[in-house]
């Protein structure tokens, strides 16, 4: 399963966003502003492909508070998503 671990400190988000992916769930994190409150962002998709490349229709998102609660609550999402999901998940 993703941990917090694997999804970097709050401090690189500041900056930068994060991708990765696990077991053919691929995903992307950043910060992004709501209602002029940070939150993250955070979509998932099937892989192979990156987050360009992959239609709309194929991604689902979802908003945490820009906390280390909210940072949590962004991986319990994914791995929530993954398990209830494995039938899209393309594994390699």
């Amino acid at each position: 399963m993703i941990t917090s671990e694997d999804i970097l400190n709050m401090n690189f988000y500041k900056k930068e966003k994060f991708t990765g992916s696990y077991k053919g769930m691929r995903y992307l994190i950043q910060k992004s502003a709501k209602d002029e409150t940070d939150v993250f962002l955070v979509h998932i998709w099937p892989g192979p492909y990156n987050f360009a490349s992959t239609e709309d229709s194929l991604k689902t998102s979802a908003t945490f508070p820009f906390t280390p609660e909210g940072k949590q609550e962004a991986v319990d999402w994914m791995n929530d998503q993954w398990t209830a999901r494995k039938d899209e998940w393309k594994t390699l």
